[in-house]
């Protein structure tokens, strides 16, 4: 029998979501990449970058075959030649219509998730089930590099503005940057998403303060973290005529989820390691 988490009124005065806590996969709502793709004048099927998406669901639990608990981190990888992305609110809804249904063994948890999220967003899922104590393990660690959130910059506008990106006198080089300053908004709630970005390229030296800057810019604006990757790759490419690069962003969680996204062209696909915000 299907049960529903009965809905609340919050203190803020609106009401809170109902949490369907049986196995139901239609609650996860799929959004077209090629719709999103459009905005940054990419078409058809040939993509001008290679990348991968990395989804961490730290709030899943299920029921054994004998009706007790169990609990792990759900990790998924989508290849960004996938057809869509899905909602994250419906992912989370998706996942807690596992809460209390029974599953024979892990495996099968799996085999359900990987179904089910391969249909959702249009490729093949590669799903993870991690334990507590394997989590414990891997810890926390950064993608290494050099920070440029030092700089001293004066800045008044926090809508995208890609003429910020610049290249330095005429010198070539390779480097590693990131920063922990990024903030946007969700295109559905209108609350912000904050993410650490990483930089990484050959070709023509990146001015550091144009770069932060442009990064700053994205502080009023409302997109997917995949778009938003996606965009950050293509100015750079388009505005400082590199010859290779890699862009990742690592979401902080909200609603128990961090959505890390990884976009590259002439570099080795970075690994994903969680970081201090996740």
């Amino acid at each position: 029998m299907e049960r529903m988490c009965s809905s609340m009124v919050s203190s803020l005065g609106s009401d809170t979501t109902d949490y369907v806590t049986s196995y139901r996969p239609s609650l996860l709502e799929s959004v077209k990449r090629t719709d999103q793709r459009c905005k940054l004048g990419l078409k058809g099927e040939q993509l001008p970058f290679e990348g991968y998406d990395v989804w961490n669901a730290y709030e899943f639990t299920w029921l054994n075959s004998r009706g007790k608990p169990e609990v792990a981190l759900v990790q998924l990888k989508i290849p960004v030649t996938s057809t869509y992305i899905v909602e994250s609110k419906s992912l989370k809804l998706y996942f807690c219509s596992f809460s209390n249904t029974s599953f024979q063994d892990q495996v099968k948890v799996i085999e359900t998730l990987k179904a089910d999220l391969s249909e959702a967003f249009g490729g093949s899922v590669s799903v993870t089930l991690k334990n507590p104590d394997q989590i414990f393990r891997e810890g926390i660690n950064i993608q290494g590099g050099e920070s440029i959130d030092d700089l001293d910059i004066d800045i008044s506008e926090y809508h995208i503005r890609p003429e910020y990106l610049d290249m330095e006198a005429e010198v070539s080089g390779a480097e590693m940057l990131y920063s922990d300053l990024f903030m946007s908004l969700c295109p559905i709630t209108g609350q912000p998403d904050y993410a650490t970005v990483f930089v990484n390229y050959s070709g023509p030296l990146i001015s550091h303060r144009g770069l932060l800057c442009y990064l700053v810019s994205y502080r009023e604006h409302a997109d997917f973290a995949e778009q938003i990757c996606e965009r950050i790759f293509m100015d750079l490419i388009e505005r400082c005529n590199l010859e290779a690069l890699s862009v990742g962003l690592q979401f902080s969680r909200r609603g128990g989820i961090d959505i890390n996204a990884y976009r590259m062209s002439g570099i080795k696909a970075p690994t994903f390691v969680r970081n201090w915000r996740q």
